[in-house]
């Protein structure tokens, strides 16, 4: 999930929620009113005690779950109760992970992007991810609905010798439904900074009916997709060509070294059980990579995926 860089007024990453009220009513034709929800977390860690949740707030239509504690992580759910995003839906997640503490958030069940006859859902993230701290985001499926349109806003901040596992998947319709590729549009802009430098940064839309995926539909006509980034201080050079060894017929996968500690992956995938199968390779061997010690919870199958 994706967030902008600044404010309407360069002074500040966090937009105020009557800006993102007015953002949400003015670049859209629809009448209807938005749903504005959120999340705004902090991780702090405490010695004898661990990782734990120290500061919340949440906003519906998100809905955070108990958390849940291992080998001195936090672990915390996040979900949506409602049905899904609707057009002028927006929401916010700011997440930071304070000095030494170790923290997930993960996804029980898919999201959907519902049909939308005019506007769009809006989501932006920020995650902040301190000194010697580490960050697992795996979140369930975007489900692409016929005729959605979603822009994603994602912000990443990282200290030199922090850890984060940042994990995007996206499913491109109800593909048990024989519905594919039937979207309107899917808005995605990331910006990744070490010690304040641009450290990575993508930027696309596509678009189907601008023929933006023929090459993915031709490939895999249901295929779904995911997106890792991986920041360790970890040396990952000898990663590159073990990962691209993962790759299946049902399963190619694309990796990349960023400037300085950080890798970028790429999957594309026949269906849900080969990406789910190719997901589990890729982060057991980045997990062992990162030589710490991440919970079990973070190395079973997400409910989506079964």
């Amino acid at each position: 999930m994706r967030s902008l860089l600044g404010s309407k007024k360069n002074v500040s990453f966090r937009l105020r929620l009557n800006d993102l009220m007015y953002v949400s009513s003015t670049d859209s034709l629809s009448d209807r009113i938005g749903v504005l929800g959120g999340a705004r977390l902090l991780y702090t860690h405490a010695p004898l005690v661990g990782t734990r949740l120290t500061e919340q707030w949440v906003r519906p239509p998100l809905h955070l779950g108990k958390a849940y504690h291992e080998d001195g992580w936090e672990i915390s759910i996040l979900m949506s109760p409602t049905a899904g995003l609707l057009d002028n839906d927006l929401l916010e997640v700011e997440a930071t992970v304070a000095v030494g503490a170790n923290a997930a958030l993960i996804s029980p069940a898919a999201c959907r992007v519902h049909t939308m006859h005019a506007g769009c859902a809006t989501v932006r993230q920020h995650y902040m991810v301190e000194s010697g701290a580490v960050l697992d985001v795996w979140p369930a499926p975007l489900i692409l609905q016929k005729d959605a349109s979603i822009r994603q806003f994602t912000r990443l901040d990282v200290a030199a010798d922090a850890t984060v596992l940042l994990c995007e998947v996206v499913s491109p319709g109800r593909t048990a439904f024989g519905e594919a590729f039937e979207f309107s549009q899917w808005r995605s802009q990331l910006r990744i900074y070490r010690e304040g430098s641009l450290l990575a940064y993508e930027n696309f839309c596509c678009q189907p009916k601008h023929g933006d995926v023929a090459d993915w539909r031709t490939l895999y006509p249901c295929g779904s997709y995911a997106s890792f980034y991986f920041l360790s201080p970890e040396p990952l050079s000898d990663l590159i060509q073990v990962i691209h060894d993962l790759e299946t017929p049902d399963a190619l996968i694309g990796a990349s070294l960023l400037r300085e500690g950080g890798l970028g992956i790429k999957i594309l995938a026949l269906d849900g059980i080969s990406l789910r199968k190719t997901i589990f390779l890729v982060r057991n061997l980045l997990i062992t990579k990162s030589k710490l010690n991440f919970p079990q919870a973070l190395h079973r199958a997400q409910t989506y995926f079964n």
